[in-house]
């Protein structure tokens, strides 16, 4: 499971530092700091982010401008978001709640209470979660790597069946992805024994490479097609285009890789 990515939009940078120092130090976490939303915005557009801790108080683009921002954007609107901020005023309270928003940490802060509420923020998000199963780490990381770069999903690597039974055992698994080249674990034992179990028998499983994982990903991320264009698309696009139509549908891979079972991967249940 990789590390939790936070980040903070504060134009103070004495504030910035002393957030990344505190969390970084408390939390399994990385802290990206910004002064500014607009800059904020564009991290959250291209990268992962599991939370936001958004300053109101900031010149010429204010945290209550880019909390807007943000929830107006489709493919940022549902990020987690507190705002860390020395402003009290109702008014600002009220459009933050409108926003969605209802969890304010007030500066200037105690280092134990920051990491309390933020440590209780990130348990409250909720992340579906996927099991990699394989016999060679260097490719389930390389997957893994993929996978949490482009969807919001923590990944769970097991390389054994025993640690995938484990897992299985402890987490609420939304799919289950084997390497197709095992060379120590039987996949088709393993299939066998989902099937068995009442718990499991209902997680879709795959079997693929990390090559067709990312040729996988590259078709889910395609631009949405609004109109069906003049010129015929390849039958597999065209077929990536229905199943994918919004942005919530293509950042749901648990949801997305069941439909391509046995016509994208090639792969059997």
């Amino acid at each position: 499971m990789r590390e939790k990515i936070i980040l903070v939009i504060d134009d103070d940078d004495m504030n910035l530092q002393i957030a990344k120092m505190i969390l970084e130090r408390k939390l399994p976490c990385k802290v990206i700091g910004v002064d500014n939303g607009v800059e904020g915005i564009d991290i959250l557009k291209s990268q992962r982010v599991n939370l936001v801790l958004l300053d109101i108080m900031m010149p010429d683009f204010d945290g209550i401008e880019t909390l807007q921002k943000i929830r107006g954007d489709d493919d940022i609107k549902n990020v987690p978001v507190m705002m860390l901020t020395a402003s009290g005023e109702i008014d600002d309270i009220q459009k933050t709640r409108l926003l969605g928003v209802k969890d304010y940490i007030k500066k200037p802060f105690l280092p134990a209470d920051l990491v309390e509420r933020v440590k209780k923020k990130l348990s409250e998000v909720h992340s579906e979660e996927i099991l990699l199963l394989g016999d060679d780490e260097d490719k389930l990381q390389a997957m893994q790597s993929v996978i949490e770069d482009n969807f919001p999903h923590e990944t769970l690597i097991a390389t054994s069946t025993a640690a995938a039974e484990k897992i299985l055992r402890e987490s609420e698994i939304k799919l289950i992805i084997a390497c197709a080249d095992m060379k120590f674990i039987d996949g088709l034992k393993f299939l066998a024994y989902l099937a068995e179990d009442e718990s499991f028998d209902k997680i879709p499983f795959a079997v693929t490479t990390a090559d067709k994982i990312v040729e996988l990903i590259d078709k889910i991320n395609l631009p949405e097609v609004e109109e069906k264009s003049a010129v015929e698309e390849p039958e597999v696009v065209g077929e990536v285009a229905k199943l994918v139509v919004t942005h919530a549908e293509k950042k749901k891979l648990a949801k997305v890789v069941p439909s391509f079972i046995g016509y994208e991967l090639d792969v059997n249940v």
